[in-house]
């Protein structure tokens, strides 16, 4: 035992070392990790009471309080939807909750190529669902080519269009392709999968795909820009869409994990109360400072003609896949963790860079300039780790607690039992460390 906390114990104290800039992933605050240290995280949720109106699993009588007053409300407003649905477990559970929701096995369902950017389990999930499988004419790997889409709908009569952009730089706008879909196949639905753009829908620094008649619905992931645990969402704006939403995750989904549920209140909570919009948009600006900064440098950033990016993700060739994985080692070593994927329109190997992560625990445009000349210290000159780790540590040193968030003293409060509060100060001071 003492050795496999030993080595939980390196783990975390690397992570406390590391500047994140992996797209799928963000950092709670600590009062989001609290859940998880409590009774809720060992309960069934079932939510009995509200289905058949009676409780059957009592573990899960607090959490179920906590969704329906505070969780589904804050939840309602972000998304700007009055149906949402708080069950699915995963990004991956949501997507197939969503299409078993909006397509029946023998339907067709269109969706995002790979090679545009489109997540690459989508069109298995769909075929296991019974579903046949099309993909979206893309123009390029930022753009749908709308006659082509006409022509397919025209042709082809799907249930479904599944917008699963998962290396993106360009959110698709809905609004352009439910115009074409009004005209062509009226009948087909619209789902935007938003898993790595929730926090920048629910703080607003990008539009909500169902304004302008867009999608039907959308949800997805909220540990991605929207710094949560490990769960899901769906919203709608339709009440006969939500019914069959509802439907769907009662089949798929078991019981939907109290304690997530209970972090992603906190989450939402404070990305209403501390600054989300601020949070949001500072994402944005960070990436494109990344990005703008690495270009300057000589790096070969993706879309340098479209201004870079419109959200979290920047992309950078890095030449050949034994380059990328050698220049991705290096940065690692030095204390810099990067995405080595492909990405559309890049031969070879490339890294899929966040500008998320960063930003919650504080990064400024100035800061993410100084972060670019790390990477490109490596990438662009070469350099071996050691000319690069201290810097790389000093800037961590900076940027190593989330920001955006409540601090311990909003549970000082006579409601919150003195050991919830000394729990909360624990948990914040053993996984981000004291502060420096």
């Amino acid at each position: 035992m003492a050795a496999l906390f030993g080595a939980l114990g390196r783990d975390q104290e690397r992570a406390r070392a590391t500047l994140n800039l992996v797209p799928s992933e963000n950092v709670l605050s600590p009062l989001a990790r609290v859940p998880f240290a409590l009774d809720a995280y060992a309960r069934y949720f079932f939510d009995h009471k509200r289905m058949f109106g009676a409780w059957s699993f009592f573990g899960g009588t607090g959490a179920g309080a906590i969704e329906q007053e505070t969780l589904l409300p804050l939840l309602r407003d972000q998304a700007q939807a009055p149906f949402v649905n708080p069950q699915p477990i995963s990004g991956l559970n949501c997507m197939t909750a969503a299409m078993s929701a909006l397509a029946s096995p023998g339907d067709t369902v269109v969706l995002i190529p790979t090679d545009a950017g489109g997540h690459m389990s989508t069109a298995g999930v769909a075929r296991r669902l019974g579903l046949h499988v099309l993909t979206l004419p893309m123009a390029d790997a930022h753009t749908v080519d709308h006659e082509a889409l006409g022509a397919l709908l025209r042709s082809e009569r799907p249930a479904l269009v599944y917008l699963d952009q998962s290396t993106v730089l360009f959110p698709l706008d809905c609004a352009p392709l439910r115009e074409v879909i009004d005209r062509e196949s009226p009948r087909t639905l619209l789902h935007f999968d938003s898993s790595h753009l929730n926090g920048l829908i629910l703080s607003k620094a990008l539009a909500n795909p169902l304004d302008d008649r867009g999608a039907d619905t959308f949800g997805g992931s909220t540990h991605k820009t929207l710094a949560g645990p490990h769960k899901g969402f769906l919203a709608t704006r339709r009440e006969d869409l939500s019914e069959r939403i509802d439907a769907s995750t009662a089949d798929l989904v078991s019981h939907h994990h109290p304690a997530e549920v209970l972090s992603l209140a906190v989450t939402l909570l404070e990305l209403r109360d501390r600054d989300g919009a601020g949070y949001g948009a500072a994402i944005l600006a960070n990436a494109r400072a990344l990005a703008a900064r690495l270009h300057e440098r000589g790096a070969a950033v993706a879309a340098a003609d479209r201004g870079f990016t419109g959200c979290h993700q920047v992309w950078l060739d890095t030449r050949s896949a034994d380059e990328g994985v050698a220049m991705a080692d290096r940065l690692y070593a030095a204390g810099v963790a990067v995405n080595r994927v492909g990405v559309p329109g890049v031969r070879g190997a490339a890294f899929r860079l966040s500008s998320a992560e960063v930003t919650r625990c504080g990064a400024t445009e100035a800061d993410s300039t100084e972060l670019a000349d790390i990477i490109a210290d490596v990438v662009v000159d070469g350099a071996p780790t050691d000319r690069v780790a201290s810097r790389a540590a000093a800037l961590r040193a900076r940027l190593y607690r989330p920001r955006y968030c409540f601090e311990d003293d909003a549970l000082e409060d006579p409601a919150v039992p003195e050991w919830l509060r000394e729990l909360a100060a624990a948990v914040g001071r053993g996984v981000y460390g004291e502060d420096r």
